[in-house]
């Protein structure tokens, strides 16, 4: 039995045992290390916090890094003569009295063009052509059509005298029995129809000469002419290009070849604040200042007040024709406005220079008023002002102020004595 108990194989499951021992608890040595270790974790947390803090401190205070505080500029302006009584002051954009996109009445593919941008035109001009050979063959085929129906109306003329003289003959020799009443009635039938055929020629030619005009009126399409007298701003289209009258866009072809303006008429489209249109009156004068033409000042008079306000922008829209307009005057320049008192109230002019500072840029605190200036380093710096009388968005300032600084509109109670600043629209 010994030995047959020593040679059976033991089974590898029953060697198996499960370790019900615990893990030794950390020793003191290790508790020690683990709470240092902590400590120096939140050590160096804590003073990277503080070395953040003073970096970030010390980068705003310099120049490169220093925060900007995004403000709106207005400019101080000087004034003379009769611009510093103007009771409204708006700014604007010129335009021509009478601008116009001219194209062909006809689709097609351009020609020729026979101007420039500047070019001087005259009313009835050709500024450029479409091609048109169908046209002029078309005409020619109603012309020839026309000179065939008048060849025709002459030899039936030839044949109405022919026949009248036969019928004036038969009608002499009936009485004498020398023809019969048939023939008779043959020379008066063919006298009847020879001339009833003239009306019909007649009215033969009429159809002709209508096709005739309505070919010339198709030719005539394929032309570009001024519709009055102007300079040309604008060429929209060139040789080979395909025009489309109301053509929206490349897709559908272009809709105008040429662009001319009347610049001898020009005025200025300016919006009026609501609370000021009152003190704008039709006919009443103005003065423009342009500012592409500096230290000129163009007169100007209120053609119209345009009845419809706009409502986002509380203004009223209102057009100043430019009385004594020149070469220097093109569409789409900006200008300024100066609507002027009635000449009644006018003051002597003079030639004082007067300062004036936009309305919004003026703070008053108790008995001080001043403004901020923002110098050529987009530093701000206050200043103290004395104003005058406060007309529309502009105020007079007595002192404080010589002309041409740069002021923050409607400055935020934030800002401070030299903060940079940056320049917003």
């Amino acid at each position: 039995m010994a030995l047959a108990d020593v040679d059976k194989p033991r089974d590898p499951l029953a060697t198996l045992r499960i370790s019900r021992s615990q893990p030794a608890p950390p020793t003191r040595n290790q508790h020690r290390w683990l709470k240092r270790l902590l400590v120096l974790v939140l050590l160096v947390a804590v003073v990277g916090g503080v070395v953040a803090g003073l970096m970030s401190g010390a980068l705003e205070r310099l120049p490169m890094f220093e925060r900007r505080l995004e403000v709106r500029a207005g400019n101080v302006s000087v004034q003379t003569g009769r611009a510093a009584d103007a009771t409204v002051v708006a700014t604007g954009y010129l335009e021509s009295r009478r601008q116009a996109k001219i194209g062909a009445r006809a689709p097609g593919r351009i020609e020729a063009v026979n101007v420039e941008e500047g070019s001087k035109v005259k009313k009835g001009e050709v500024l450029a052509y479409v091609e048109h050979a169908d046209m002029d063959a078309a005409l020619a085929g109603s012309k020839a059509e026309l000179a065939k129906s008048r060849a025709e109306l002459a030899e039936q003329q030839v044949a109405v005298d022919r026949t009248k003289r036969d019928f004036e003959r038969a009608e002499k020799l009936r009485p004498s029995n020398v023809i019969t009443e048939e023939e008779h009635d043959e020379a008066k039938f063919a006298y009847e129809g020879a001339v009833a055929k003239i009306e019909s020629l007649k009215a033969a030619i009429q159809l002709a000469e209508a096709r005739v005009g309505e070919a010339e009126q198709l030719k005539e399409n394929m032309f570009v002419r001024a519709p009055f007298d102007g300079t040309v701003i604008s060429k929209d289209a060139e040789v080979g290009e395909s025009i489309l009258p109301g053509g929206m866009g490349e897709s559908s072809g272009r809709g105008s070849v040429i662009t001319i303006a009347d610049l001898e008429r020009m005025e200025v489209d300016c919006d009026v604040k609501e609370d000021y249109i009152s003190r704008v009156v039709t006919g009443r004068g103005a003065e423009v200042a342009v500012d592409s033409v500096p230290g000129h000042r163009y007169k100007g008079r209120v053609r119209k007040i345009i009845p419809m306000g706009d409502r986002a922008r509380a203004t009223i829209k209102v057009k100043v024709e430019i009385l004594d307009a020149d070469e220097q005057l093109f569409p789409d320049m900006s200008g300024t406005v100066y609507f002027l008192p009635d000449e009644t109230e006018a003051k002597p002019v003079t030639t004082e220079r007067r300062v004036f500072c936009p309305t919004d840029a003026i703070v008053t605190e108790g008995s001080e008023t001043h403004v901020w200036i923002v110098g050529e380093d987009d530093r701000v710096q206050l200043k103290e002002i004395t104003v005058g009388k406060a007309n529309d968005s502009r105020t007079e300032v007595v002192s404080g102020l010589s002309g041409g600084e740069r002021v923050v509109v409607k400055p935020p109670t934030k800002l401070r004595e030299r903060q940079l600043v940056k320049l917003v629209e």
